[in-house]
């Protein structure tokens, strides 16, 4: 048996609960794999005596300013007893953790750049979208973030991808569950969500784009006030409640997702949940898994200057058996990897090319 140790703040914030929910709902798979998980809330004795530790990059969220050079010792510290697994969390392709790289045996992320060379520069506002809008429309942040690159090309060899944040229960009453988890340690208030509409349903509505735009930064707030700006004439894109806003997705033929922190958002999700047609910045740049972002397979993707965001969804419009198609494959692809059959023994193999890769 593989003794496998988890550290993590809990079920925090959407990533966390992502990143342990499986750990939790295909525990008995990985345990029949040969994997025994367990789970720890902070530093206890005995944490360091397994075979690998999966760090969730959250539980050093606060440590960085306050504590930088005595979380890298302690990273060391306990690389050096057993095989430390980074486990970053954050939302974009590209931002990253170079220091961490040394003091640790492997470094994942949920969705990485497929150029690995790309973690060798500097990115403005360290995502490579907001770099994009830096240099083509001279976007600037009033406190403009670069982080620091990787200074050893060798380490690059550490980075692997882990699993997005598609791992977590994405329905109606889905946060509240997750967030009664949080104080409540009952393990059936974790679970994925069910499909609520299929594809092929009648969806009286064409396009719903509900989002927010109170990003910090306007390089991440560029993509999403210029789609706006595209759909002012024909859909009003301002925040719902939840029950209204799943209501209208059930009632959607498209769904337009913008990028946000990151490239990948809870939006996607739902999306796929509820049957409707998700478009989306062109997603080729970068690797995640599961892969749910096959261009004219799963969802449409649109450029990054939106020049073509108004054909795209023409197209879809125009293209019912197509639109229908795509959108169906995007929702059983989804459910491939939460309720489908073999989606325990997907992750249990992806855990495995962790593991041993």
């Amino acid at each position: 048996m593989i003794n496998i140790h988890v550290l993590s703040p809990g079920f925090t914030n959407p990533n966390s609960t992502a990143f342990l929910m499986p750990f939790i709902i295909f525990r008995s798979a990985l345990k029949e794999a040969g994997y025994h998980i367990r789970i720890f809330s902070d530093y206890k004795d005995g944490i360091e005596a397994c075979d690998y530790l999966f760090i969730d990059s959250k539980t050093h969220k606060k440590d960085w300013n306050a504590r930088y050079d005595q979380t890298l010792e302690k990273l060391s510290y306990y690389n050096a007893k057993t095989k430390v697994i980074w486990c970053d969390q954050a939302d974009s392709s590209g931002t990253f953790l170079g220091q961490v790289l040394p003091h640790i045996h492997k470094y994942l992320k949920a969705q990485l750049l497929k150029d690995r060379n790309q973690y060798l520069k500097s990115h403005y506002a360290s995502r490579i979208y907001a770099q994009y809008y830096h240099e083509k429309y001279g976007i600037q942040d009033e406190q403009a973030y670069i982080q620091e690159p990787v200074k050893d090309q060798k380490d690059l060899s550490k980075l692997d991808i882990s699993w997005n944040s598609g791992l977590m229960n994405y329905g109606l009453f889905g946060p509240y569950s997750q967030r009664l988890r949080e104080h409540i340690p009952i393990n059936a208030l974790l679970y994925f969500a069910k499909p609520l509409r299929k594809a092929s349903a009648e969806r009286p509505m064409d396009i719903t784009c509900r989002m927010g735009i109170s990003y910090p930064r306007e390089t991440m707030r560029f993509q999403r006030l210029k789609i706006r700006e595209l759909l002012k004439d024909h859909l009003p894109t301002n925040k719902l409640s939840r029950r209204a806003y799943f209501k209208e997705l059930c009632e959607s033929k498209i769904c337009i997702s913008p990028f946000g922190l990151g490239e990948i958002t809870l939006k996607d999700f739902e999306c796929f949940l509820t049957g409707s047609l998700l478009l989306k910045p062109q997603m080729n740049h970068m690797q995640t898994w599961p892969n749910l972002y096959e261009d004219k397979v799963t969802y449409i993707a649109h450029s990054w200057d939106l020049d073509d965001v108004l054909e795209q969804i023409e197209w879809a419009l125009n293209h019912e058996k197509e639109r229908i198609e795509i959108a169906q494959n995007g929702q059983n692809r989804y459910l491939d990897y939460t309720l489908g059959l073999g989606a325990s023994d997907r992750f249990v193999e992806h855990f495995k090319q962790i593991i041993t890769t």
